[in-house]
């Protein structure tokens, strides 16, 4: 999807730069996110409430993590449950209600249940996808990679900035996946093999599908030429390791958010909620929601970012200028965003950054002030 939206604007060269610029930035903030992770042995919510307070963590940040996870759960499990529906042959919102089953049930049993199913599905949709891609390029004649002539002018930029946004939120997420891990290239590891290599891939493929058949969407291509079978598989297999991410983080959020709140009935409060927003149609007006979410997060970064450099690691009840900071820096990409722009998402996330960072300079400057 992302690399078919890319390729909509950008055509051979700039393609390429594109992608490859997109994803080494993406790559890179999951890696500085999920250092910050491992070095620390925390997940993100105790990361964050170091950072905003343990009060701030756990009545700001938790309950907007909480519900950016339920939306992406309800959206992800609203494409794949229809797909699974059509591939079942049973109405959408019974495959959507089987799906979302099937992936609680994974989560029920903790992390290694989930890293393993994901793993499966991973190879089982690269498997599909290259067949589907076979099928699709095997008529094709012409350059892959356009005649240098786009269809829009989206630009190599803002083209970038798409790539990047596609994964910032995950990018803020990932201290939950690497906190336990034993050393800092494991995290890099992490980051090349799992995020940046598939994504590198798929986006190169739903480009080179885009300027060849006219559509970045595999499923359309599969069916227009018979082949509905493979396409459902590709689509019910495809999400699950969004999904699984989602009810994981989820409920970690929940958790913190809920005191009360076991790590069980949280699953079962994701999944639930998620569920029920697939079935009335969340994913027909997903865009606002996924936009907001996708400037609310990654503007963490920066603040969680300062604040070890800060060492700031006993907090007050609230950290007053890094819940500002995280405020000013949502606000200064909405309104960028609003404007067009292609640098919202990492304007953002600087402006939280330098707002985090201002007590800092404060106290050098005082140091050297004392010190002369």
């Amino acid at each position: 999807m992302v690399g078919g939206g890319v390729a909509d604007g950008n055509e051979t060269w700039r393609l390429v730069v594109a992608v490859l610029v997109g994803v080494a930035v993406l790559s890179g903030l999951a890696i500085a996110q999920g250092l910050l992770g491992q070095r620390r042995h925390a997940r993100l919510r105790t990361l964050v409430a170091d950072a905003l307070g343990r009060e701030g963590g756990r009545r700001i940040a938790s309950p907007v993590l909480a519900v950016m996870m339920v939306g992406w759960f309800g959206f992800n499990t609203s494409v794949a449950g229809a797909g699974l529906g059509r591939l079942l042959h049973v109405p959408a919102r019974l495959g959507m209600a089987i799906f979302a089953a099937a992936m609680l049930a994974v989560a029920w049993h903790g992390l290694n249940a989930l890293s393993w199913v994901a793993l499966a599905a991973g190879i089982a949709t690269v498997l599909l996808a290259v067949d589907g891609l076979r099928i699709a390029l095997s008529d094709h004649a012409g350059p892959l990679l356009g005649d240098g002539v786009p269809e829009t002018t989206l630009g190599t930029l803002p083209a970038i900035a798409v790539m990047v946004g596609y994964g910032a939120a995950f990018a803020l997420r990932t201290p939950d996946f690497t906190h336990d891990l034993a050393r800092p290239r494991h995290v890099v590891w992490c980051a090349v093999v799992g995020l940046g290599a598939p994504l590198l891939a798929f986006a190169m493929a739903g480009a080179i599908l885009e300027l060849s058949t006219g559509t970045w969407n595999l499923v359309d291509v599969l069916e227009q030429l018979g082949s509905p079978t493979v396409a459902y598989a590709f689509v019910a297999l495809g999400f699950t390791g969004s999904v699984l991410t989602n009810l994981h983080s989820g409920a970690l959020s929940f958790e913190d958010a809920v005191p009360a709140l076991t790590r069980h009935r949280a699953l079962l409060v994701v999944a639930v909620t998620g569920t029920a927003l697939a079935a009335f149609d969340f994913a027909d007006s997903m865009i606002g929601f996924l936009t907001a979410m996708a400037l609310a997060a990654p503007c963490l970064i920066g603040v969680l970012w300062i604040d070890e450099l800060r060492r700031h690691r006993h907090p007050a009840r609230y950290v007053l200028v890094a819940i500002v900071a995280w405020a000013v820096g949502i606000g200064v990409g909405v309104v960028l965003r609003l404007l067009d722009s292609p640098i919202a998402l990492p304007a953002g996330i600087a402006a939280a950054a330098a707002v985090a960072a201002l007590p800092l300079f404060r106290r050098r400057d005082l140091s050297s002030d004392h010190r002369t």
